[in-house]
């Protein structure tokens, strides 16, 4: 008879085990999401361009003796800075390779504004996935915890 019931007693304890391990509630996973912040394009200012006027003065065999006077009657020190064709050729082709390289920082200038903007764009979006799946994370969690207090009134351990 006390073997009889010290296995009414242990298959009791086993069953109420094994009840009390189907009714737990599983683990509560808290997902948190931080909303992605836009990096800040941060460009150095940069100085107007202020050109100063320049002027020229063609000098022929036939105008320098009036040039050379006019100078003087001034009070200009008589000093030219000349240049032969291909110095004038050298110098026209390098305000055009200027004016190049101007076009090109613009059009690097512009890539960066389009990665930007899509950049943005694509944060925002992101940003609201986040806030859907956190939305929807917080509803599930609602509906497991009134499950959950469901389960805590019938188990007898809690």
């Amino acid at each position: 008879m006390a073997e009889r019931s010290i296995a009414n007693v242990l298959g009791c304890g086993l069953a109420i085990l094994l009840l009390s391990s189907c009714s737990s509630v599983p683990q509560q996973i808290n997902i948190s999401a931080e909303p992605i912040q836009r990096p800040q394009l941060v460009l150095p200012k940069i100085d107007q361009l202020e050109l100063r006027d320049v002027q020229w003065i063609v000098i022929t065999p036939e105008t320098s003796k009036a040039e050379f006077e006019k100078l003087k009657k001034d009070g200009k020190p008589i000093a030219f800075f000349a240049m032969d064709e291909k110095a004038y050729n050298a110098l026209g082709l390098n305000i055009s390779d200027i004016r190049a390289m101007v076009q090109q920082q613009q059009t690097i200038i512009d890539a960066y504004k389009q990665y930007y903007e899509n950049a943005e764009k694509q944060i925002d979006t992101a940003n609201k996935r986040i806030k859907e799946t956190n939305d929807k994370a917080d509803l599930a969690a609602g509906v497991r915890k009134q499950n959950s207090n469901v389960l805590d009134k019938l188990n007898p351990f809690k």
